[in-house]
């Protein structure tokens, strides 16, 4: 791995408490003047159309747009590195120092909490069209800020970007395959320290020179902000790049750099509550991936179509039973079939007389439900990602060029006059023609497949024994051709078949 902390004069900015700080002041300027720019704008006066200002405001236009789309392609080569100039992280960060750092509780540090954050974030799309005002979208930005803060009062650490950001779930997820991450250069060195000064907080004298005059004061050490060891990380799904241990290490021993894809395949499976939160997110994306296929989406959705219906609920009701569909039992189905064959290819069947009574050998214990689908959504999620990313690349596409106007006009109502009232102005194009994008999604979702094929087999190394291994193989590539030929369908169908 190439030590970016070597290159001469990169390595020492990265390094610098300054650089990462401004990075962080400039995100957090951003983000408030997206809250100003959306605060008093749902719609404009005389306008029939009922969501006006989607693209052409500031707020709308860069959180929907740039931010929640463009950040995959950061996830997708350097894993979680916009948590580290992430405002709302730092700002909870910036509060524990005067908060009461009450420690997380147990029944808390898990995905369950970001999970639900998700959903809830699913449901104000659902029943209040959040993405399409700019006041309700700028209202939930402050909303964040306010819970950053809030948890940063309360509790130590990230507890912010642990319990309520998706977006962190998300990147950890995509993080065991980015080219990216960060280890210590030699374990000797970190087992023979004492102080462990890289993650251990506290005061420290801190020197600054300039020719004849010196200063000294005593200042704060800042501690890993998610508890985390340098010399014991074995994947990146947790680590911010908050690169305060690399400032912290008075051995120099931190590095940051690329790695092969698919570099944390094989040292461990998602956890339970990970496994569900990837369930949701699967079920997320493929609903939002196959709106553009009628026939398609009918036929997803109509189980929750039907029972609204028998049930008489209106389309309140409606999206209640939607959500958990779209959610959980959709996800659950899609996977089923790969289940169902690992599960089918452990039946033995032999000829061999009953055993006497008490000779029986105990079964070795075979792994439950969670634990086989921790294993089987694993190789999963390079096609997931590329999915992500199909979806970023096509609405960037389609809405992106609206930015210039947003920029010059933050509220978006003179733009959308011009454009769509008066005809002053012709309304912005696409960066890429449908003939070139429709080649260029198709060779990433084969992409996405061929990765999930290839991390196979670093995924069987952590195959309990109990577990069949042609059972897991088959199981994958199962899952593999039905969520590629759904996914395949629906891009054949819309940009194929026109």
């Amino acid at each position: 791995m190439k030590d970016v902390f070597q290159i001469p004069l990169l390595g020492r900015v990265l390094r610098a408490g300054w650089f990462w700080l401004g990075l962080r002041l400039g995100c957090l300027a951003v983000l408030l003047v997206m809250i100003a720019a959306g605060w008093h704008y749902h719609d404009i006066p005389g306008v029939r159309v009922p969501d006006p200002l989607m693209y052409t405001n500031l707020a709308t236009h860069l959180f929907w747009v740039w931010w929640i789309m463009g950040v995959v392609f950061v996830a997708l080569f350097f894993g979680r590195l916009w948590c580290a100039v992430c405002p709302l992280g730092w700002l909870n960060g910036l509060v524990t120092r005067f908060g009461f750092n009450r420690p997380l509780p147990a029944w808390l540090n898990n995905f369950i909490p970001v999970t639900l954050a998700l959903l809830g974030v699913q449901l104000a799309v659902y029943f209040l069209a959040i993405h399409r005002h700019p006041d309700l979208t700028a209202r939930l930005l402050a909303l964040m800020l306010v819970l950053a803060a809030a948890c940063g009062l309360v509790l130590r650490g990230h507890a912010f970007c642990r319990l309520l950001c998706p977006a962190g779930a998300v990147f950890g997820l995509y993080a065991r395959l980015a080219p990216w991450q960060l280890r210590v250069t030699r374990r000797e060195t970190c087992a023979a320290c004492t102080d462990q000064a890289c993650v251990a907080g506290g005061r420290q004298w801190r020197r600054l020179a300039l020719g004849p005059a010196v200063l000294y004061w005593h200042g704060r050490r800042k501690d890993c902000p998610v508890d985390l060891v340098p010399a014991q990380l074995e994947d990146s799904a947790a680590c911010t790049l908050c690169l305060h241990c690399a400032r912290n290490c008075g051995n120099g021993n931190i590095r940051m750099g690329a790695r092969p894809w698919l570099g944390d395949f094989g040292n461990s499976r998602l956890a339970p509550s990970e496994s569900l939160f990837f369930l949701v997110l699967l079920g997320l994306l493929t609903v939002n991936f196959t709106k553009v296929y009628p026939d398609l989406r009918h036929l997803l959705w109509a189980p929750p179509e039907q029972l609204a219906a028998l049930l008489g609920w209106q389309s309140a009701g409606y999206y209640l039973l939607a959500a958990p569909w779209a959610a959980l039992l959709l996800p659950l189905l899609l996977l089923l079939p790969g289940s169902l064959v690992w599960r089918l290819s452990e039946l033995h069947l032999s000829s061999a007389p009953p055993p006497h009574e008490g000779e029986s050998p105990a079964p070795p214990e075979a792994p439950g439900f969670w634990q086989r689908l921790g294993h089987l959504a694993l190789p999963l999620v390079p096609l997931l990602l590329c999915v992500h990313v199909i979806l970023a690349l096509v609405k960037i596409n389609a809405k992106g060029a609206f930015l210039p106007f947003a920029l010059r006009d933050p509220s978006g109502v003179k733009s959308y006059l011009a454009m769509s009232v008066m005809h002053t102005v012709p309304a912005p194009g696409l960066f890429l023609s449908l003939d070139a994008l429709k080649w260029l999604v198709l060779g990433l979702l084969v992409l996405g497949l061929a990765a999930g094929a290839r991390s196979i087999r670093p995924c069987l190394a952590d195959l309990p024994a109990a577990a069949s291994r042609r059972g897991f193989v088959l199981a994958v590539l199962t899952s593999l051709v039905l969520l590629g030929g759904l996914y395949g369908a629906t891009l054949i169908r819309w940009l194929f078949i026109r």
